[in-house]
């Protein structure tokens, strides 16, 4: 009963940000744009989506232990989570990934999921990260631009610093059977939440041991930062297919409004990714409203498209490999 509630708000809030992305839209040069985009860009910008979840597999990778699982394991996972969080609310393709992942190799699925929990994590400090560059190496004229910038660096930093400093003095009272101000404030939130809260911090705890020693971790921020700037290349792509030409450098900005619109839990990202991706096309780099709702439509349907369709693929073929094992 919950989960249909629950859907059902996502679902509300998903069409109300629809109604917010629509509003003054004129159909006629809406279509128009689309009639116009250049479709060898929008085949790049395709063709470059098997190649971020191949990044992000490489990235992933990095977390288990040499020779566990072969490279082809993650991405197949990737794919399998992704399409999942593009059919429903809640990002359960995320919890879909490492059981696919767990049930592939030795280690077990709670294994995978911290590592997923970590990969999270470090995609929001790895975003916060390429903006920090940005800024300080790219000057940002537009005021509104930049004080949007600056907050989303500071608090997506601010948050990695402070939660990283908690799960340290929690996994040290841990250790050191100093429990009582740990469950001290668990015990100030509903006994639902609490087992949740707790359950999130003993899998990031656990995850964290995976980034030891300091070299491993910086490695793996080095490949976060390639992975988010493939993405950032990869809408280059797709913009350009619609006559919005920006410097490549100026599309990590776009990338990350467009993930903070994305992480509003609606289904398929509907309606966060539209109005984020508006707002900085039309309100940042002023262009023309019917383009940019005719280039995130286009450009969202893309990224459902592909993936949707590779994740049938995988499912096709673990059907088959179930059905050839069990004969």
């Amino acid at each position: 009963m919950k989960r249909k509630i629950r859907v059902l708000l996502s679902s509300i809030l998903a069409i109300a940000l629809l109604y917010i992305f629509f509003r003054g839209t004129d159909f006629s040069k809406f279509a128009e744009a689309i009639k116009k985009a250049n479709l060898l860009y929008l085949l790049g910008f395709s063709l470059y989506l098997p190649l971020y979840y191949f990044l992000r597999a490489v990235r992933w990778q990095i977390l288990f232990p040499k020779g566990s699982y072969r490279l082809k394991t993650f991405f197949m996972a990737n794919i399998i989570g992704f399409s999942i969080n593009y059919l429903l609310p809640g990002r359960v393709g995320e919890i879909g990934r490492a059981l696919y992942v767990g049930k592939k190799g030795k280690n077990s699925s709670s294994y995978s999921l911290g590592t997923v929990v970590v990969e999270r994590f470090f995609d929001a400090f790895s975003v916060g990260l390429l903006l920090l560059f940005y800024v300080l190496l790219y000057p940002v004229r537009n005021g509104k631009l930049r004080e949007s910038l600056f907050t989303i660096i500071w608090v997506t930093l601010a948050a990695s610093i402070l939660l990283i400093i908690g799960i340290i003095l929690v996994e040290v009272m841990i250790k050191k059977e100093v429990k009582a101000p740990f469950y001290f404030l668990l015990n100030l939130f509903p006994k639902k939440l609490r087992e949740k809260i707790k359950n999130s911090i003993k899998s990031l705890i656990y995850g964290m041991n995976f980034l030891k020693p300091l070299s491993r971790a910086l490695y793996f921020v080095f490949w976060g930062i390639i992975v988010w700037s493939a993405v950032a290349f990869q809408y280059w792509l797709g913009l350009r297919a619609f006559s919005i030409n920006r410097p490549s450098v100026e599309l990590i900005p776009f990338t990350a409004v467009l993930l903070v619109g994305a992480s509003i839990p609606t289904p398929a990202m509907t309606g966060g990714f539209e109005v984020a991706s508006k707002f900085f096309l039309v309100e940042i780099w002023h262009y023309n409203s019917d383009t940019a709702v005719a280039a995130t439509l286009t450009l969202h349907f893309l990224l459902l498209l592909i993936t949707l369709s590779m994740g049938a693929a995988v499912g096709i073929k673990e059907t088959i490999s179930l059905w050839r094992n069990e004969k």
